[in-house]
């Protein structure tokens, strides 16, 4: 005799990531590298000449130096519900990105590897049997996550600037990305021994691969004109980038079957009741679009971003997918600081260290029993300098702190703490890379 009963609440939440991605297709994750990160997550009107800009491709254009990036991101979360509370933490790569200028510094790429989603969870509850006086014990296990290659580039279409660097400056990029990945659950319903009921076990995965593409736009003018070379002036930047739509090939693959659990835990199956290979079919993923506008000297930049993605666009032709609960508006809202003191002169090392924090605030795509989830977080730190006389290779350490979900409706409220570790390497400024020489 089989019977599936449905979740009705988490109780309780294990693992090292967030019950929240249970639903949709997991925890978004932004794409982000940690200097971005330690700023907020903003980076559209951000112009790096030593880093990759992930969320506009005009940016590769302002490329001064090749660069290598990579991170860690350590990860501890508090869950609360009722009276129940739980922790979990874990590490994940924030992904690696390798830019470059060309064409007489007019152009630049970058080219990488980054995650979109990630999933990971175990949760257990206990419900009773309808009409029975067994207790049943729930468990959802989630796993896996998407991932993105890209490969972008930028232009600089227009470039007019007088002796002292005031001037427009105006850019255009592309990229193309591959996203790739796989998103798996099991679902199982655990009955006491010698009560009658055999144990049940669902587990479906769903896989996407295919390409998307992302465009975006930098326009860099004064606003205050520098005077001599001993003033700094005033600059600002506009950015403006778009991920596109895309109908992405899925695969949807599911098996239920029924077992029974030994002594030692080990499970032995007793027979099939479904199994789907590999359904094939397709997800709509919606426009998602960027603004941004800094404001900056040679010191100092603040950044405010506003990013949208209507999720409720989502079409999945995919049978029997079901995403669990209602998609919503993600909305991000960003505010991101850095100051370095020695700008870009020579100074000892602190003054050559760069200083970064950031606020975000964002309404998340998920609507659960009819509660918009939103995160708050708040991020602070350091890029240090590596032999800074003869590299811009930098080490960059932080922390964001920040809030997810609440307790109304049942749901649970998650206090969360990220550290962050990223490289940043760059040539030796003596050597000449990608620049080809007059005399052999």
């Amino acid at each position: 005799m089989v019977l599936w009963v449905a979740r009705v609440s988490g109780q309780e939440q294990q693992g090292s990531g967030s019950v929240y991605s249970a639903y949709g297709l997991g925890d978004l994750m932004g794409n982000l590298q940690v200097q971005q990160s330690l700023m907020g997550g903003v980076g559209v009107a951000v112009a790096d000449p030593y880093g990759v800009s992930p969320l506009n491709p005009a940016a590769h254009a302002f490329l001064l130096r090749p660069v290598f990036e990579t991170g860690v991101k350590g990860r501890w979360v508090a869950s609360e519900i009722g009276e129940e509370s739980n922790t979990g933490g874990g590490m994940e790569l924030t992904g690696i990105s390798f830019g470059a200028p060309f064409g007489q510094g007019r152009w630049g790429m970058a080219l990488g590897l980054s995650p979109v989603s990630r999933v990971g969870y175990d949760i257990e509850d206990r419900m009773q049997v309808p009409g029975q006086e067994t207790e049943v014990e729930l468990r959802y296990l989630g796993s896996g996550g998407l991932n993105r290659a890209f490969l972008g580039v930028g232009h600089m279409l227009l470039r007019r600037a007088d002796s002292l660097g005031n001037g427009g400056r105006l850019a255009f990029g592309a990229e193309v990305d591959y996203v790739f990945g796989a998103v798996e659950e099991t679902r199982k319903a655990i009955y006491p021994r010698g009560s009658g009921f055999y144990n049940a076990n669902i587990f479906s995965s769903l896989v996407l691969r295919g390409p998307t593409g992302r465009l975006g736009v930098q326009y860099h003018g004064d606003l205050v004109r520098k005077r001599d070379r001993d003033d700094d002036g005033l600059r600002w930047i506009v950015g403006l980038s778009a991920e596109l739509p895309t109908r992405m090939p899925a695969r949807r693959t599911q098996v239920v079957n029924n077992y029974l659990l030994g002594n030692t835990g080990v499970e032995f199956p007793i027979d099939t009741i479904s199994f789907t290979d590999g359904q094939k079919g397709r997800l709509l993923l919606p426009l998602q679009w960027n603004l941004a506008v800094s404001v900056q000297d040679a010191r100092w930049m603040a950044t405010a971003e506003y990013r949208r993605r209507d999720w409720q666009r989502l079409e999945a032709d995919v049978a029997d997918l079901a995403l669990r609960t209602e998609l919503g508006t993600q909305v991000y809202h960003g505010l991101g600081f850095s100051y370095k003191p020695s700008g870009d002169g020579r100074g000892n090392f602190w003054s050559t260290t760069i200083y970064r924090a950031g606020l975000r605030y964002v309404e998340d795509y998920l609507v659960v029993r009819g509660e918009p989830i939103r995160e708050f977080g708040m991020a602070f730190g350091l890029s240090m300098p590596v032999m800074s006389s003869t590299t811009r290779s930098r080490v960059s350490i932080g922390a964001e702190l920040g809030e997810r979900g609440t307790l109304e409706q049942g749901l649970i409220r998650e206090r969360f703490a990220h550290l962050f570790v990223g490289l940043s390497i760059t040539p030796d400024l003596r050597e000449q890379w990608f620049k080809k020489r007059r005399i052999e």
